[in-house]
């Protein structure tokens, strides 16, 4: 407990670093992009293109603002997906500074998460564009929208923590994850209703922590029926549960990194 307080302290001690890996992340994501930025919209809107090409005509009359629905999940699922995955290389990509001088190591993987969440705000705008055109209305409820992300940051966060952690002694974690990230995106509900599913898989999508984390971010936005106590207790539930399970597998191998770097 200790050792956790005193990680803690020492990121908001190197805030002023953690500012400047985020910056640093951001940049070189889009570096030798000829549109540069304007892909953080252009990107989900082309998936959206996609998706909506191949599956409006199946479940399109199912969902009430069809593009608004597929647009919001595709842009919660890049927020958590596209962190965690960069992050999974956080601790192999920075071993020279980690070799080289101290720093709470913790501080890379919230980095990457925390560059993903400046990717993610710029993405709304595209998403309100979108919601204007398919008659989409913001309710009340865009209040709850800061509650929502913050507990995607904490669950992405506590993943990112693990599969980096893991990924430093098991290069294979790496492509493992990549194979979970491409199974877990079809099973979250991001371009189907979960109506349309058998009751015992619906009892399983209930297991998803991005099924409630989609469905709270669409309840902020424009569906306030989605706003349901039991998707808020899970939401809340496996975002602490993933940063509890992450915080403990690093801190058990913290000092052991350095050795496999």
């Amino acid at each position: 407990m200790v050792n956790t307080f005193e990680e803690t302290g020492e990121i908001l001690r190197y805030r002023e670093l953690l500012r400047n890996l985020v910056l640093r992340d951001v940049k070189i994501r889009y570096k030798r992009s000829a549109l540069g930025f304007l892909w953080v919209m252009l990107d989900p809107l082309l998936m959206l293109l996609i998706f909506y090409a191949i599956f409006a005509g199946l479940f399109g009359r199912s969902v009430g603002q069809y593009p608004a629905y597929v647009m919001s999940g595709l842009i919660m699922w890049q927020f958590f997906s596209q962190g965690t995955k960069v992050a999974s290389l956080a601790f192999l990509q920075n071993r020279n500074l980690i070799n080289k001088i101290y720093l709470p190591k913790a501080i890379f993987p919230l980095s990457v998460v925390a560059s993903s969440s400046v990717h993610f705000i710029f993405s709304l705008i595209p998403l309100f564009i979108i919601m204007l055109f398919s008659g989409a209305k913001l309710g009340l409820n865009l209040v709850l929208l800061p509650f929502v992300v913050g507990i995607v940051f904490v669950f992405s966060y506590g993943v990112a923590l693990t599969v980096s952690t893991l990924a430093v002694f098991f290069h294979d974690v790496i492509y493992i994850y990549d194979v979970l990230l491409l199974g877990w995106m079809y099973l979250s509900a991001i371009f189907y209703p979960v109506s349309i599913l058998p009751w015992k898989l619906q009892v399983l999508m209930s297991f998803n922590p991005l099924y409630h984390f989609i469905s709270l971010f669409r309840a902020s936005l424009y569906d306030p029926s989605l706003l349901t106590a039991g998707h808020i207790f899970s939401g809340v539930a496996f975002a602490v549960l993933s940063l509890l399970a992450g915080w403990i597998i690093y801190c058990r191998n913290r000092d052991r990194l350095i050795f496999y770097l």
